[in-house]
């Protein structure tokens, strides 16, 4: 048979399987008393095998991305006219995943063939973790019941070890089939990252992010550019987001943004030390954010400020973490030694003020004003204590004896950076007195540091509207990186 005829073949194949499947799936949605996701999700398993299909006869050739594009089309039609719901869901207007799956698969398929047969089984390794991972997950999540934990929102314990288990399979058995070498950590750490973005992807999402982070990492793999570190963030990140979640320190988007900066400080970072330095930094501010809350709470007292929401979101993980990702990109960049400072330098300032004011909400009786040394309500921006301060100076010390005993500082820059850091929370509170924004209630009379109280708009008594508590930290952190460039220099 000449190539022509196998192409031809190759094609009626491809849409006779693909149709065939959709029609079934349909079939038994009508006729038959399964449940409409439990039929769904096994309609997409069965389809997914079309990969093999284009492996047999297209291999990495156009006409296989020209195909996956029509595939991509057809599901888009399918989501937002809403025909065929065995296939696609019925709440369209609130999931569009049927459209990612497609849209994904194709621009995955786009990349591969710009780039070159070289790369063209990890489309598959990617399809498979996405394809069989998510469509399996909710099955054996059904199968526990009431018994099953819930994660977050519409995710499961069962359903994410699923998904771990059956990603770690995927690239076992194309790693034996196709002899790529894979080893079984790096096995781990495509599971992990598999995990974590079906974790974290709402509202259909995940169909998009694990086929795009999963072919990424591999691409990076193929490249040679992951090494020990990455992984060892990637194999370890499901655990941590679990912590996160079920422990309700940090909401969804806030553990998302936590697992890209640990990704890219173990990618950027120079050996284990910067991402073993972030680790126990949000770690310990974790444990003591949790421990102080309890202590409150039995005090009878609030564990956050008003207007405070509970747990950590995605613009404080974003405020704790850009200058320090920013110092480690100059310094992949550049490998000037500065730079490496700067890094710890801007986590250990944002982590020490975190436990000055974790630490410091323990005080009884009010703080004092950094400016005035007048007694000023707890919770408010601009407030020291000598506990908080205590906390503060010893934290700053404690937190860089890491990257210290592993050789990472010299003696003279621990200390250097330990007061710099120590100093950057002085300089928080100074900025906070000065700039940001002080409310007071017009029902209560309370200042606070929101723009409404009491189901009313509060009144701007000091500072300015369009500065809080974030940009007061970015702020900070900024001054002392300067400061730091200035004084390390010499």
């Amino acid at each position: 048979m000449n190539e022509t005829a196998w192409r031809v073949l190759g094609v009626l194949a491809f849409f006779i399987y693909t149709v065939g499947i959709m029609l079934a799936g349909a079939l038994i949605e009508k006729h038959t008393r399964v449940d409409a996701t439990v039929c769904r999700k096994l309609t997409h398993i069965v389809s997914s095998f079309v990969w093999v299909i284009c492996y047999v006869f297209f291999g990495s050739s156009l006409l296989w991305v020209i195909l996956n594009g029509i595939g991509a089309v057809a599901l888009g039609l399918l989501t937002f006219a809403g025909r065929f719901t065995a296939f696609g869901r019925e709440d369209a207007s609130h999931s569009v995943g049927l459209f990612y799956f497609g849209l994904s698969t194709f621009l995955v398929a786009a990349i591969s063939y710009a780039i070159g047969p070289s790369v063209y089984l990890y489309t598959g390794i990617a399809y498979y973790c996405l394809a069989l991972g998510d469509g399996l997950a909710p099955l054996v999540a059904r199968l526990f019941g009431r018994h099953n934990v819930t994660v977050t929102e519409g995710k499961t314990l069962a359903g994410s070890l699923t998904v771990f288990a059956v990603s770690f399979l995927t690239v076992t058995v194309f790693s034996q089939i196709f002899s790529l070498g894979l080893s079984p950590l790096f096995a781990l750490s495509v599971a992990a990252l598999t995990t974590v973005a079906e974790l974290y992807g709402a509202r259909g999402t995940d169909n998009l992010l694990i086929e795009f982070a999963v072919y990424g990492y591999l691409l990076l793999y193929h490249y040679g550019q992951v090494d020990a570190p990455l992984i060892a963030v990637l194999i370890a990140s499901p655990f941590l987001a679990f912590v996160a979640l079920g422990s309700r320190s940090m909401s969804a988007g806030a553990g998302a943004c936590a697992f890209v900066l640990f990704a890219l400080v173990g990618y950027l970072g120079e050996g284990f030390a910067p991402v073993l330095f972030i680790a126990l930094l949000f770690a310990v501010s974790t444990a003591v954010s949790l421990v102080t809350g309890r202590i409150l709470r039995r005090r009878g007292e609030a564990p956050v400020a008003s207007g405070e929401k509970k747990g950590r979101r995605a613009h404080q993980i974003v405020a704790v973490g850009l200058l320090a990702l920013l110092a480690l990109c100059l310094h992949f960049v550049t490998e000037h030694p500065l730079f490496y400072y700067l890094y710890f330098l801007a986590l250990t300032e944002q982590m020490a003020d975190s436990m000055a004011s974790d630490i410091g909400r323990l005080t009884r009786g009010r703080n004092l004003s950094i400016i005035t040394l007048k007694p000023i309500e707890k919770g408010l921006s601009g407030g020291v204590s000598l506990l908080g301060t205590g906390a503060a100076l010893v934290s700053a010390f404690l937190f860089l004896l890491l990257p210290f005993l592993t050789g990472a500082l010299s003696l003279r820059f621990y200390v250097a950076i330990s007061l710099l850091a120590f100093f950057g929370t002085l300089a928080d509170s100074v900025l906070g007195a000065c700039l940001q924004a002080l409310y007071a209630c017009p029902v209560c009379g309370k200042q606070i540091e929101t723009a409404a109280h009491c189901g009313a708009p509060a009144r701007l008594v000091k500072g300015f509207a369009l500065i809080d508590n974030v940009a007061v930290n970015h702020l900070a952190g900024v001054v002392t990186c300067a400061l730091g460039c200035l004084l390390l220099l010499l």
